[in-house]
Parts: C-alpha cells; sequence; structure tokens
C-alpha cells in the first residue's frame, strides 16, 4: 500500500519528533522544581545550623577548658608567690590584717606585712559585679621632719584609707569569696583578725574565685624568731674577752 506524503508526513512526526520537542522535554524532565529548591533549601539550612551548633559548643567547652586552666595557673602562682613573701620575712618584720570602712563584706580586706623600711600589702577590694580582685602593693620608708617613718604604719594608714596615690598590682580578679585566718600555737584556735604585736605562727587564706566549684585553702608557716640581744662579757681589767 502506498502512503501519500500527508501519511508519510505523520509517520515521521511519530518516530522521529521535532529536535525542538526533544530539547524541550529533555528540560522538562533534568530540572528542578520550586518545591524541590524549597526541600533542598531547607535541609540545607538545618544541617547548616547543626554545623554551627557543633562549632559553637566546641568553642564554648576550649574557653571553658582555658579559663579553668588559667584560674589553676594564677592560683598555682599565687600560692608560690605568697609561701615566698611569708616565708622568707626578716626577723624585724610584723603582720597584721585590716578592715576598710565596713570591709566590703569581707571580715578583713587584707594583710600588711614587712620591716620598718619595706612593706608589703595583700588586699582585696570589691569588683562592680560583686567579686573582689586580690591586688598588691609595696611602700618604702620616707624621712619626713628629719623623722624615718614606718613603711608599715604609712602602707596600712594608705591601705585602710584607699589612698588613689597607692600603685595596686592586681594578682587575681574574680573572686567570690576570700579571708584570712591566722593560728599562734600559744593560742590553739584560729583567729580572722590579727593586731598582736607578734607574728602568729601559721596563716591560711582560703578563696573562691568564679567558676570554680570549691574553694581553694593555702597554708603558710612564718618564721617565728625573736631577736637575741648578745652581751659582751668582760674581764676584770674593763677589757673584753
Amino acid at each position: 500500500m502506498k502512503l501519500g506524503n500527508e501519511g508519510r508526513k505523520n509517520i515521521s512526526l511519530v518516530f522521529f519528533p521535532p529536535l525542538r520537542s526533544l530539547r524541550s522535554f529533555a528540560a522538562k524532565k533534568t530540572g528542578f522544581t520550586l518545591l524541590e529548591m524549597m526541600i533542598t533549601l531547607a535541609i540545607f539550612i538545618l544541617l547548616a545550623a547543626a554545623v554551627f551548633g557543633l562549632m559553637a559548643g566546641v568553642l564554648e567547652s576550649t574557653g571553658t577548658l582555658m579559663d579553668n586552666q588559667n584560674r589553676k595557673d594564677q592560683t598555682v602562682a599565687l600560692n608560690a608567690f605568697l609561701k615566698r613573701k611569708l616565708g622568707e620575712m626578716p626577723v624585724a618584720s610584723t603582720l597584721t590584717s585590716y578592715q576598710r570602712g565596713d570591709g566590703e563584706g569581707l571580715t578583713q580586706n587584707g594583710i600588711v606585712f614587712g620591716t620598718v623600711n619595706l612593706a608589703t600589702a595583700i588586699d582585696a577590694t570589691q569588683q562592680p559585679n560583686g567579686y573582689y580582685t586580690l591586688r598588691v602593693a609595696t611602700l618604702s620608708a620616707g624621712i619626713v621632719a628629719g623623722e624615718q617613718q614606718d613603711a608599715r604604719q604609712l602602707l596600712l594608714q594608705a591601705a585602710s584609707a584607699n589612698d588613689p596615690s597607692l600603685a595596686w598590682t592586681p594578682l587575681i580578679k574574680d573572686i567570690k569569696t576570700l579571708d584570712w585566718k591566722f593560728l599562734d600555737f600559744n593560742q590553739t584556735v584560729w583567729v580572722e583578725v590579727w593586731t598582736s604585736g607578734s607574728n602568729p605562727n601559721l596563716v591560711e587564706f582560703t578563696m573562691h574565685p568564679g567558676g570554680d566549684l570549691q574553694p581553694t585553702t593555702m597554708d603558710f608557716w612564718l618564721p617565728k624568731i625573736d631577736q637575741v640581744q648578745l652581751s659582751v662579757a668582760q674581764k676584770p681589767g674593763g677589757t673584753s674577752q
């Protein structure tokens, strides 16, 4: 059977569609719909949020570990500093505690120790957030009206009055609570205020830094040596032997 031109054209359209139609069909099959794009974008956002949250948690944990390590290092350094300062006090040194005003919530703000020529103060001052900063200052004796002043008395007055001209060096910041205690073996009882003319045998310092679960206690032995006056024996003729 012979087909006419019209019949052959229809058959060719069925079996061999135009190239333009093939391209349109392929584009429809390989493209993404708006719904698919929205679902993909939502999944991407969820994954990005999860990764960001994970990284934030890791960074926060790392920061906490670093803060804890820094506080530990500061505590170790403070312990070594106080042990050296208090343990190496000269024979003529004295120690006393003091309170500034109402104490800023403390039984005593700090201690002053040293000799007539050089004194050191370990002081706690309250921060705006309610925590405390532990700081240190030293003062040398001066001469007023031809008389040498006692460095311990000058420093005690300046620290008690919170004299702004006194140069303080911060030791540790953000301390929740801190406390000094003193023990004389003759009394066998710890006291929180020391104003005796003699030095205590032991000094105990307790502080609770912010971020630590438990407070830290440090004990220091003070040299208890009394000055001895040596007398020189003389012979009957007036000469010493």
